[in-house]
């Protein structure tokens, strides 16, 4: 068998270092890492509303079981999707951002730990058909999204309520809740911070309103 001469073997030598420099070059290179998702939550604000007394003169405080039906969720808001929206008819989901669970589960979860702290409340419960509840609460979630006009932003949080007599399904009261609040920047933290804000506005009103019913129910000859 012929053997290679030097200057031959010195080519193939090359030639050889040469692919491995390169394959380990390739191996070396810089892999951009997937970033992280960021998620958030909404939390139950703490409003503390005052006690509902038994009758009209009397001091005993009264506690009544409240019906609280899980949040109905518009297409748009039925997924853990952060969405945003530059056009009217557009709505799109952050890409690094989501909510720990839908917005209306997350909704639902806050009303109903905002309810139970309530003095005249003994408990909430999600079916009303086999507990002497004193008023059924309804709700839906149209709208919460992060509007952005004119690189101005704010947060919008569209939700109503009907509260239902629990004995003849007779429609109480309705309640509608459309309000926005301004973003200082347009991102998925200022986009949360802002949802909560509203959210806070938004369930100190429904514990309010919901007190007033039971209330003029409960006082009723």
């Amino acid at each position: 068998m012929s053997k290679l001469t030097p200057p031959y073997l010195n080519i193939c030598l090359g030639l050889s270092l040469s692919l491995v420099g390169i394959l380990l070059a390739g191996c070396s290179l810089p892999i951009k890492p997937q970033q992280a998702q960021t998620t958030y939550r909404l939390n139950a604000p703490a409003p503390l509303t005052q006690a509902i007394t038994a009758t009209q003169g009397n001091t005993p405080q009264a506690t009544y079981l409240i019906a609280l039906r899980p949040i109905e969720a518009a297409q748009g808001v039925e997924t853990s999707a952060m969405m945003y929206s530059t056009q009217p008819q557009l709505l799109l989901p952050y890409r690094d951002s989501r909510w720990l669970a839908a917005p209306a589960a997350l909704l639902t979860d806050a009303a109903e730990q905002t309810l139970a702290r309530q003095p005249w409340v003994a408990g909430v419960v999600e079916n009303s058909a086999r507990a002497p509840v004193a008023v059924s609460i309804s709700c839906d979630l149209t709208r919460l999204e992060h509007d952005i006009s004119d690189d101005k932003g704010h947060t919008h949080l569209v939700m109503s309520c009907l509260w239902l007599d629990p004995a003849t399904r007779s429609v109480l009261a309705h309640w509608r809740f459309d309000q926005t609040q301004a973003m200082p920047e347009n991102n998925a933290a200022q986009f949360a911070v802002a949802s909560q804000i509203l959210v806070n506005d938004a369930l100190t009103q429904l514990v309010e309103k919901t007190k007033a019913i039971v209330a003029s129910a409960r006082l009723a000859p």
